[in-house]
């Protein structure tokens, strides 16, 4: 049974408590002001908590699907639709910017930030740029975007779908 404060994920099984959620929300604040997601170590010392226990934070987060680490050095690689590492998808917004993980990803930015933006990037099977923009709200650009995989598949290789 979960407390007032967690939530239980159905697909992970994984129970989050108001702290994690604390760490999600401090990741995404830096993540959208600093252009990268804090290290565990930077959180810890934010939100005066011990550096393992916003280790265990950002691991369970991992697990739940909210965030997305590279499990060898604990760092944030994904807190959709942010991206972490350079992808083909830049998003400039807000005078910063901004890596989404895919074509999709790319108009979450500037949902989540309730901001115009533009964004670059380059068609897959030809190599042209490709540009779009979301204004007050609304896409504009033209082009196709393609989605090899259902949605309920992403996860079984999020890096490379």
């Amino acid at each position: 049974m979960t407390g007032p404060l967690e939530r239980r994920f159905p697909i992970s099984g994984i129970s989050l408590t108001d702290l994690d959620w604390q760490v999600r929300l401090h990741i995404y604040r830096r993540f959208t002001v600093d252009g990268r997601p804090p290290a565990y170590q930077e959180t810890a010392l934010a939100l005066d908590i011990p550096p393992e226990a916003a280790r265990e934070a950002y691991h369970r987060l991992h697990r739940a699907h909210q965030i997305f680490l590279d499990t060898s050095d604990d760092c944030v690689r994904m807190a959709s639709p942010l991206s972490a590492v350079t992808t083909p998808y830049a998003v400039i917004t807000n005078g910063r910017r901004l890596y989404a993980n895919c074509a999709w990803d790319s108009l979450g930015i500037p949902a989540m930030l309730h901001a115009d933006a533009v964004i670059e990037s380059r068609y897959t099977h030809t190599g042209e740029p490709a540009s779009y923009a979301v204004e007050n709200g609304r896409l504009s650009g033209t082009g196709v975007v393609h989605f090899l995989l259902p949605f309920r598949r992403w996860y079984e290789d999020l890096v490379y779908t």
